[in-house]
């Protein structure tokens, strides 16, 4: 299950890593680039439209390469971690108070454990000393 889990994680890396560099290829293609989204055209042709188009790619990696996981662990692994401890508490209670609620016989139980403990050594020594 962990090799999946790797597999899973490096083809997803290197999809990202992909698309990065298409987004640079796609920026250094040519002196112009005309860029058509939803019938608006766009020409980057300035060094104040790379410098933009480079912002948001760099933006980009960095949700893909921090926002991202974050959200994973924030979002799935502390929600478990409360439900955790809180099962651990309810552990925790229900045994302290069984402890509670048995101490009276589990003390009976230590003290006829001392007593049949000595009188089994009482006889073994008996035994072995005949006199």
């Amino acid at each position: 299950m962990k090799t999946l889990f790797k597999i899973l994680f490096i083809g997803t890396a290197l999809m990202v890593v992909l698309a990065m560099l298409g987004g640079l290829a796609l920026l250094h293609h040519g002196s112009d680039m005309h860029i058509v989204v939803n019938d608006d055209e766009l020409q980057l042709g300035g060094f104040g439209d790379w410098l933009g188009a480079s912002i948001g790619l760099f933006i980009a990696a960095a949700v893909c390469v921090l926002v991202v996981p974050l959200v994973l662990l924030l979002g799935v692994a502390l929600p478990l971690l409360i439900v955790g401890c809180v099962v651990a508490l309810l552990v925790a209670s229900v045994l302290g108070v069984g402890a509670v609620v048995s101490s009276p016989l589990i003390v009976l139980g230590l003290l006829l454990f001392v007593v049949l403990r000595n009188r089994h050594r009482a006889n073994q020594a008996r035994r072995v000393d005949p006199s």
